[in-house]
């Protein structure tokens, strides 16, 4: 069998994406009805902010700044950027300042529990491309700069007083953390179910945007954000998610390791779509 023109492929994955997003538009229909009637019946909205980081090499020659995803109580998103500090300076949005917030950052809060060991817990469950060893990676590790900027800006953020309350550190009931771990890459499979395009690509771009859609989150009309602007929208949902029980935590909690001045081990927060209320049974998933 010859195989089919070029232009005839190209049409079929056209129509294979659009029914997609049709398929995503439609469960987001239903889920919006839905999710504005029960809000009409109880009067309120949870009045939190939900903040989604994008972290990027800081090591690099030129680094790039980082997305920054804010949804508000609706689930309205707006996008801002955030140059890399690794004190955290400037990391939270004019827009939640003063407000209840929750900060969900892409990046490995620290460093693997034992000497021998070569990855966290959580990266092993989550499955991230990532490994974070026991010591900060050398300049041939791979995302080795990326690793040790994150590090170091959660232990920053985690020892700077009260603002940042880092989840499953100490005794804090999961309810009053606000900040947080989380790896978009494994919140788009939960979500999608199935294999996804480049995240770069255009088609992954307008998937990855349906997907969000159709679980209530309202993005600028007309514009088609960027792939870090969605992983970030990812990560500021998956922080949404663990308020309303629908996250399970990955990992181990974290905990100082006052010499080193690093966090070591600590949750990776995964949003899923099985029933929550048997996950809260077993202390998986706690809402806020």
């Amino acid at each position: 069998m010859r195989p089919l023109p070029r232009r005839y492929q190209a049409l079929g994955a056209a129509i294979v994406a659009a029914a997609v997003t049709a398929r995503y538009a439609a469960k987001w229909r239903r889920r919006r009805s839905r999710r504005l009637g029960e809000q009409r019946e109880r009067g309120v909205t949870s009045g939190r902010y939900f903040v989604g980081i994008d972290l990027t090499d800081p090591t690099v020659v030129a680094p790039c700044a980082c997305d920054v995803a804010v949804l508000d109580p609706n689930l309205v998103c707006s996008f801002s950027l955030w140059d890399y500090q690794q004190d955290g300076l400037g990391i939270v949005p004019g827009a939640v300042l003063g407000r209840s917030f929750v900060l969900a950052i892409d990046g490995p809060q620290g460093l693997a529990g034992a000497p021998e060991d070569t990855v966290r817990e959580s990266e092993r469950a989550a499955n991230t491309p990532g490994r974070t060893p026991y010591e900060l990676p050398s300049s041939e590790h791979p995302y080795a700069g990326f690793t040790a900027g994150s590090v170091r800006l959660f232990h920053a953020l985690a020892i700077g007083g009260a603002r940042f309350r880092l989840l499953g550190l100490g005794d804090a009931p999961v309810r009053d953390a606000n900040l947080m771990e989380v790896f978009p890459g494994g919140g788009w499979r939960s979500l999608g179910g199935a294999a996804l395009p480049s995240k770069r690509s255009l088609q992954g771009r307008r998937q990855r945007r349906a997907m969000l859609v159709a679980e209530g989150v309202e993005f600028p009309p007309d514009e088609l954000p960027t792939d870090g602007q969605l992983d970030a929208a990812m990560a500021a949902w998956t922080a949404h998610c663990l308020s309303t029980g629908r996250a399970r935590l990955e990992g181990q909690a974290p905990q100082f390791d006052a010499p080193a001045r690093v966090i070591r081990e600590g949750y990776i927060v995964q949003p899923h779509q099985i029933d929550a209320a048997a996950d809260v049974e077993t202390g998986l998933v706690a809402p806020v």
